[in-house]
């Protein structure tokens, strides 16, 4: 649905409403069913994806495949697979003067999820909550990014021919359909975005008591020791930052490294880069998502020769060339805010107790990554600096496994998913305890008579 209105939405999600009370998606054959459905109908579409990732974002088809379309049918068959396992009563234990009895936990959907999907990676941080809550039982209305429209239109026409629109459908739209949406009373939200946006819609649940996960960002260091694997360094560092030019939530936002070898890191990245995008510039690198966030990075720069730029920028397709800093220091424009574009400060370091200060003068980033040889440098930085995840002596391997959590703390988000994680978020506990229809030898009723003197000698 495009653009609706205020009634529009109330009327849908009331459909929702009534179609969650029905009890179809109590049925985990029924969730199965859906899921394998969309897997069928992502691989038939599979190519409309990659060609909408190429239109908003310039995404190399490698990079959208493997990163978007593979990831996304990879977790699908992983709840397909799993999901009875998961969603199996867990037997719980009781004081012994409930005896006769039995106790477990049920994990039950809360009822009509509202998804609202970015624009970085549009088609896997849309789908793949959607996928979860779907698998936990859920009904969902999710709104993508209205920044990446081409994406947008292709997962419209994708969730359109895999569900009945009163379990899951698709609202496009911009900011005023994201305001209507949060207006009304959801039973669970789930957003992926900037920290600004997630204030509102934390506020706007609030407002509901609606139980919400954030996915957020921040600036997710990279700390490197004097002890590393130089050449094997750069090489990670570089894939991982320029990788969807660099406008990854959890991609490395700076690198500081020991001064030992602070000037030949950067210069071995500047080299990793320049081999990687030498062949095909344009074609293999992502383009910025609009004008205004061009514009917005274009400023980070330093109007100086401390900058190494590799290649040449476009801006008429918003093609801004990676670039390098290998001189930043703390107080630099690029060290102020999150910068989710091709640009990479390099600053340096001398001890860990000049180090420490520094980073926790940061909000708590998505993810810190740690190159190290010395073991215990590296669990003095992870134990010295909160951040949702960590990856040591590599980059975002964390946040691509589907046997782990995914998330923020504090400013770069709340909750968790991916997986039996995500399939634990978008249900409750809801424990249950049976007893039967048997003398009950425990039972304390009135009158009371001496029984307080009787019970406080047995129960000591």
């Amino acid at each position: 649905m495009q653009n609706p209105t205020e009634q529009d939405i109330a009327a849908l999600r009331t459909a929702q409403a009534e179609f969650f009370k029905s009890g179809k998606t109590q049925s985990l054959d029924f969730r199965i069913e859906a899921l394998r459905k969309l897997e069928s109908v992502l691989q038939k579409r599979a190519d409309d994806v990659l060609a909408a990732l190429k239109s908003d974002l310039g995404k190399p088809g490698l990079e959208a495949y493997v990163a978007e379309v593979f990831f996304l049918l990879t977790e699908i068959r992983l709840f397909c697979k799993k999901l009875k396992r998961w969603a199996k009563p867990k037997r719980a234990g009781h004081p012994f003067y409930f005896l006769p009895a039995k106790s477990e936990i049920r994990r039950k959907p809360f009822g009509c999820a509202l998804v609202i999907g970015p624009w970085n990676y549009p088609i896997q941080l849309a789908l793949s909550p959607l996928v979860t809550a779907v698998a936990a039982g859920n009904c969902v209305i999710l709104k993508p990014s209205e920044i990446a429209s081409s994406s947008s239109d292709v997962l419209s026409k994708i969730v359109a021919e895999a569900f009945d629109p009163a379990h899951v459908t698709v609202i496009e739209g911009g900011a005023e359909a994201s305001k209507l949406l949060l207006d009304q009373p959801f039973d669970f939200i789930f957003y992926t975005g900037s920290k600004r946006v997630g204030k509102i819609v934390a506020e706007a649940a609030a407002k509901h008591l609606t139980p919400t996960v954030l996915e957020l960002g921040g600036k997710c260091p990279c700390v490197v020791g004097g002890d590393v694997d130089i050449e094997m360094t750069a090489e990670r560092i570089a894939w991982a930052k320029f990788f969807n030019a660099g406008q990854t939530c959890f991609s490395p936002d700076f690198v500081v490294v020991h001064e030992s070898i602070r000037d030949e890191l950067a210069k071995k990245i500047a080299g990793k880069v320049s081999e990687f995008y030498a062949d095909d510039p344009i074609n293999d690198f992502g383009k910025i998502v609009n004008d205004s966030h061009y514009e917005r990075l274009s400023a980070l720069l330093p109007r100086s020769e401390a900058v190494t730029k590799i290649g040449e920028d476009d801006p008429a397709i918003r093609h801004l060339a990676p670039r390098i800093l290998p001189s930043a220091d703390w107080s630099d424009e690029a060290m102020q805010d999150e910068i989710f574009g091709p640009v990479l400060p390099v600053l340096g370091f001398k001890n860990e107790s000049d180090l420490i200060p520094k980073l926790r003068e940061l909000s708590s980033p998505l993810a810190m990554y740690v190159f190290s040889r010395d073991q215990e440098f590296c669990e003095t930085i992870i134990n010295s600096i909160r951040s949702g995840s960590v990856c040591i002596n590599d980059l975002t391997k964390q946040s691509s496994n589907l046997d782990l959590p995914f998330g923020g703390v504090g400013s770069s988000g709340m909750g968790r998913y991916r997986g039996k994680f995500g399939f634990e978020a978008f249900t409750y506990q809801r424990p249950v305890t049976r007893r039967y229809f048997v003398k009950d030898f425990f039972a304390t009723h009135p009158p009371y008579g001496n029984k307080l003197e009787k019970m406080r000698k047995f129960l000591k």
